[in-house]
């Protein structure tokens, strides 16, 4: 019988952890029909965050999650969600380093073209001095992630947002160390309490609100970077680190390896902060990641086939950046930003215990 439910001690651990992971959910012959098309329309030797779009909408790749349990689990723990109509196919090459260094982040915010020195930063925002130059000048600039500086006109909310990455293996990577998806585990708590402070203090919720720069200075080796994260989270990852159990073949004690066999998949909460991990293994890393958000009722725009449901990371906008019209009794900005900060509100099961 298939699966359509968390059990209670899945819950337990998706509360706790911000994320679960959940065996053999999905049927091998689609594994291996979704694979095989993948491994047919794009490189496996080089790492694209935005795949063919023939791809992402494939009906062959989107049934990973349209045609499994995993629409019925999610649909029983958080409640409906509009039509799925695309994914993010996430592949890392075999022996790509990525840099030597994972880059935890909480979904939604843009990434683009940056300046390369620190005196080009204003240090408060982190924005750079000449921010024309980099993000356009309306600030409307989609960034190479796809993502967008700002999410409403009045720039009140710099993040895009959803409920929950949905992520599946297509093969093998229970050794740590092979690319695997990774997590600041129990650190969702902390990020809705950085936005729910950037609320109460009355400005920008997201980057370059109170106690989140957009970008930052390295203290190790001066380098400039898109900063993922909010300051609090930031400086406990020390605190994880120096409590968290070494695991051999990953040297990165503040993640904790997603650890997934092939039709593996996991569930975590958008405010749990994560990472894709270097591949030190011969294979490359092959994942579908579906970005999945409780329907909003009085939202005109829910299943409408330009948002982009289930790849999109910003679906108060087009997939493109458009601004939709919406009418003067719904406010989706201030939706949006009442759900980062009461992220379990948008889960029936929480509701329900």
């Amino acid at each position: 019988m298939s699966k359509t439910n968390l059990s209670k001690q899945e819950q337990t651990n998706f509360v706790n952890d911000g994320f679960v992971i959940l065996r053999d959910v999905i049927p091998m012959e689609f594994v291996s029909r979704a694979r095989a098309l993948i491994s047919s329309g794009m490189s496996l030797t080089e790492r694209r965050l935005l795949p063919p779009r023939e791809l992402a909408t494939h009906p062959d790749v989107v049934r990973l999650f349209k045609d499994t349990c995993l629409a019925e689990i999610m649909r029983n723990a958080m409640g409906p969600y509009p039509e799925v109509v695309s994914c993010q196919i996430a592949i890392t090459p075999g022996g790509n380093e990525l840099g030597g260094q994972p880059t935890p982040h909480v979904d939604g915010s843009w990434a683009g073209p940056i300046p390369t020195v620190a005196s080009e930063i204003e240090p408060t925002r982190g924005r750079p001095i000449d921010s024309e130059r980099y993000f356009g000048k309306n600030d409307e600039k989609r960034g190479t992630n796809d993502g967008l500086l700002w999410q409403d006109p009045d720039r009140r909310i710099s993040l895009g947002s959803y409920t929950a990455l949905v992520g599946i293996a297509l093969n093998d990577q229970l050794e740590p160390g092979h690319g695997q998806f990774a997590v600041l585990k129990g650190m969702h708590e902390e990020v809705e309490r950085s936005f729910q402070m950037q609320r109460d203090a009355g400005g920008v919720i997201g980057p370059e609100g109170v106690g989140w720069p957009r970008l930052r200075v390295s203290e190790k080796d001066g380098r400039v970077f898109l900063n993922g994260l909010p300051k609090s989270v930031r400086e406990k990852m020390s605190d994880i680190a120096k409590t968290a159990k070494l695991i051999d073949g990953w040297p990165w004690p503040e993640l904790t390896p997603v650890c997934l066999g092939e039709g593996d998949a996991v569930i975590a909460l958008h405010a749990c902060p994560h990472t894709a991990t270097p591949n030190l293994g011969p294979n490359p890393r092959m994942n579908l990641y579906f970005r999945i958000r409780r329907l909003r009722e009085n939202n005109p725009f829910e299943g409408v086939r330009k948002v982009g449901h289930g790849v999109s990371d910003h679906p108060d906008r087009g997939y493109f950046g458009q601004f939709l019209d919406y009418p003067e009794s719904y406010d989706a900005w201030q939706t949006s930003i009442d759900k980062l900060c009461d992220h379990w509100s948008e889960w029936d099961f929480v509701d329900e215990s």
